[in-house]
């Protein structure tokens, strides 16, 4: 089983970490080192000299880009190389397709399905391999026809395995304070489940990201837009309008109040005053726009949830400041104020992970 290794170096860029081999001899390695980015596959192939005991020399390559217009260059692949090129090209765009670019460091398996004969007694290896590999939804397709149960087994494995993932995904985003709002945008629409399953809560779907809230269509032409527009999951649907700030964003102010009174920050303010805008724009313009309403046929919009992501509560470090900022949110009927640590803890209580100060891997398989 081959493993493919990405390390994201900005938003939408990630480098593939292992050099392919293209070419071995004994005094040169041919490499193809590779990125990728929405657009497709890039890369360098660069040929290493090796020293006397074998060893890869860093040399500067030759950079076309540097050449006179009068000069060329020619780079000559035998037929192995070649198709080991072509192969790993393939291997890129299949992952590129079905998985896209992911903040941080990510594993990918491949491995060949259709060598895969399940019996009794390999059975739990495989499937295990199964969960570790990336596969292409052809491959979960053929195993529902062959196997049904083993299919729907492996199928919530896979999906709460996928979920472990992105705990530590979100986990080590947290850690990050570079990340901006557009980051976390990214990472809440390709995981929306975050949102679903509280006591407070209910199950909330993406209609629309960076949605127009005034004075244009929800596909964005014109008009202010928000950071999500959803829907409340159930037989009869619900908008539900949602804020990003950055996890580091502060909650309170600075300094105190009056005795034992800590006022909200500015930034705080904001977010509720736009969300409540937001909300109240949507309702009595937008979503009775024609368009909108053909877009959004079978979602309801009545006096539309707000919900306003901010801050960690490790800044409520007093009782006064904990008491302060507990008793403004629970007095605010419209807009929810939600911290990211809250959503990490509800994150991890959908996936069943005890709460713990670290997210432990599980050692023993669920078969």
């Amino acid at each position: 089983m081959d493993i493919i290794t990405t390390q994201s170096r900005g938003n939408n860029y990630a480098e593939v970490v292992q050099d392919f081999i293209l070419e071995d001899t004994p005094r040169t390695r041919t490499v193809f080192r590779a990125a990728m980015h929405p657009g497709g596959i890039r890369g360098d192939i660069i040929r290493f000299r090796k020293d006397a005991t074998g060893k890869c020399e860093e040399i500067v390559p030759v950079n076309f880009n540097s050449l006179h217009p009068d000069d060329g260059v020619k780079i000559t692949l035998s037929t192995e190389p070649t198709k080991i090129l072509y192969e790993k090209l393939k291997e890129l765009e299949v992952l590129l397709e079905e998985r896209g670019i992911h903040y941080g460091v990510r594993d990918f398996a491949l491995t060949d399905a259709r060598a895969l004969v399940i019996n009794d007694r390999n059975k739990a290896a495989v499937i295990q391999r199964l969960l570790e590999a990336d596969l292409g939804q052809e491959v979960w397709d053929a195993l529902v026809q062959s196997n049904p149960n083993i299919a729907t087994r492996l199928a919530h494995s896979r999906l709460h395995e996928a979920r472990v993932t992105v705990l530590h995904q979100f986990e080590a985003m947290l850690a990050d304070d570079s990340l901006n709002e557009n980051a976390w945008q990214s990472f809440f629409e390709e995981n929306t489940w975050i949102f679903g399953y509280g006591l407070r809560y209910q199950i909330i779907r993406v209609v629309q990201a960076q949605p127009n809230y005034g004075g244009a269509a929800v596909n964005r032409q014109g008009g202010q837009r928000g950071d999500f527009l959803g829907a409340t999951e159930a037989e009869t649907k619900y908008t539900c309008l949602v804020e990003i700030k950055k996890p580091g964003t502060q909650l309170l102010q600075r300094e105190e109040y009056r005795n034992g009174a800590w006022g909200i920050s500015a930034d705080l303010s904001g977010a509720i005053s736009q969300i409540q805008v937001n909300c109240a724009q949507w309702e009595i313009t937008d979503a009775r726009n024609d368009h909108n309403r053909e877009l959004l046929a079978d979602i309801y919009t009545i006096h539309p949830k707000g919900i306003v992501i901010i801050g960690n509560t490790n800044q409520l470090d007093n009782w006064d400041k904990r008491n302060s900022f507990e008793r403004f949110r629970r007095e605010l009927s419209n807009p929810e104020v939600i911290t990211y640590d809250e959503l990490f803890e509800r994150a991890k209580f959908i996936v069943g992970i005890p709460n713990t100060p670290e997210i432990e891997e599980e050692e023993e398989f669920p078969f």
